[in-house]
């Protein structure tokens, strides 16, 4: 008996923590979605802590309970956009199996989504020099899996799975800068460019141009502008 006393005490505490918890990550959340919002309309280098705050609506000291820079808010936002990018990219690849598929299809999606919103996109491609890999942890870990399989299986004939990681990245990097900045490229600039960094994993040039332009249901990000004519909050509803 004085055991379930003991815990029927203990659970008021329990629920006020879970509580908590929830109100962090949501006031978190809210922070990052203003913060997006902040970063389209006045790009990367105007926006101040204080634009933030004003966004969001919270106390300095409630914001700097979450974030200590501009930088740091930054990073938060490319890894809600990451999460997102890996909600609709995972499903495309689920069926496939090669690795030099994976690479392509992963590659191509990724592409596709951040060149799809210029705001979205530049945050993507500013980030990924800054972080200098992978824009979350789960990025990390399927990039991390398909290398690995690619060198295992014999498919990838690379020297260095770091080496081939980051050559992959500055390509994403530069493709989807190249396409937001209005250049005139080929409309298919993004299956020649995975196709030639498929041939740096050890791919034979008609194979991989055939991977590369294989049919493939490119995912968009979410149209998010408001009747009003502004934007949508980084965060849907609900979530």
């Amino acid at each position: 008996m004085n055991d379930l006393a003991t815990i029927r005490e203990r659970t008021p505490d329990a629920r006020r923590a879970q509580i908590g918890r929830a109100k962090r990550a949501r006031t978190r959340k809210e922070l990052v979605s203003a913060a997006f919002n902040v970063f389209a309309e006045k790009g990367f280098d105007a926006p101040v802590v204080a634009d933030f705050i004003a966004a969001s609506g919270v106390s300095r000291g409630t914001f700097y309970n979450y974030f200590q820079t501009r930088e740091e808010i930054l990073a938060a936002v490319a890894d809600e956009l990451a999460r997102e990018i890996n909600a609709s990219i995972l499903p495309v690849l689920a069926d496939l199996s090669d690795p030099a598929e994976l690479a392509a299809a992963a590659l191509r999606c990724f592409i596709g989504m951040a060149a799809s919103d210029p705001i979205r996109g530049a945050i993507l491609v500013r980030m990924i020099p800054i972080v200098g890999g992978p824009l979350n942890e789960q990025m990390r870990r399927h990039a991390l899996a398909m290398f690995t399989e690619g060198v295992e299986s014999g498919r990838f004939k690379i020297v260095s799975i770091q080496a081939a990681h980051d050559i992959g990245l500055g390509m994403v990097a530069m493709v989807v800068r190249t396409i937001l900045s209005k250049k005139h490229v080929p409309a298919n600039y993004t299956q020649i460019s995975v196709a030639m960094y498929l041939r740096s994993l050890g791919i034979r040039a008609q194979e991989a141009e055939r991977i590369a332009s294989m049919p493939l249901d490119i995912p968009s990000f979410s149209v998010d502008a408001t009747p009003s004519g502004g934007r949508k909050p980084l965060f849907s509803a609900g979530r």
